[in-house]
């Protein structure tokens, strides 16, 4: 009436149940191993772009020359012309593309758009260490005239994000005639 069950019987349940439970390791485990294979490419792909984009910020810089304002008639400095040219292992910028953020005693403002001149070239890109920019900026039409001995800051920012900052110093007597420049 009652079968009984050898040792034998039930020594191969459980090695079937011990075999369903190894294979779904193996199965959550691959799984795993794909999901953290996949989040390693992305995260790979994620540091090499913000790499090169670091790279591009330091190393495409200016070399900011000269910087002159012109005197208007009131003895006031009403434009300025910065001379500038390519840092040290830097890649082609464009002047024309540069957002140029000025701060001075009468505000402060974004000064794009404004006439730049590659000398030599009728192009706006300094390509060569030895080409030189001219980058005019018409303060007065922005934020008004620089009296003397007031002080400005000009930050120009490229295309790669590099930032070029210089601080201007009006002298304390403007001798000059209208129209004539002075050294800032």
């Amino acid at each position: 009436m009652f079968e009984t069950v050898s040792d034998g019987d039930r020594r191969a349940q459980v090695g079937i149940g011990t075999l369903v439970l190894f294979v779904a390791m193996v199965l959550v485990a691959a799984l795993t191993a794909g999901v953290l294979m996949g989040t390693a490419g992305v995260l790979q792909s994620q540091a090499e772009a913000t790499g090169q984009e670091s790279i591009a910020q330091v190393s495409n810089s200016l070399n900011i020359y000269t910087t002159t304002g012109t005197v208007d008639a009131d003895g006031n400095v009403d434009t300025l012309e910065m001379t500038v040219s390519l840092g040290p292992g830097s890649k082609p910028i464009d002047l024309d593309n540069a957002v140029i953020d000025y701060v001075g005693p009468s505000g402060s403002a974004y000064v794009n758009g404004m006439p730049v001149t590659v000398h030599g070239t009728d192009s706006t890109i300094l390509e060569d260490d030895d080409d030189r920019g001219t980058i005019t900026l018409d303060i007065e039409s922005k934020v008004g005239v620089l009296e003397p001995g007031d002080e400005a800051i000009i930050k120009i920012v490229t295309n790669d994000g590099a930032q070029i900052t210089t601080e201007l110093s009006v002298p304390t007597t403007l001798d000059g005639a209208d129209g004539d420049t002075v050294r800032l």
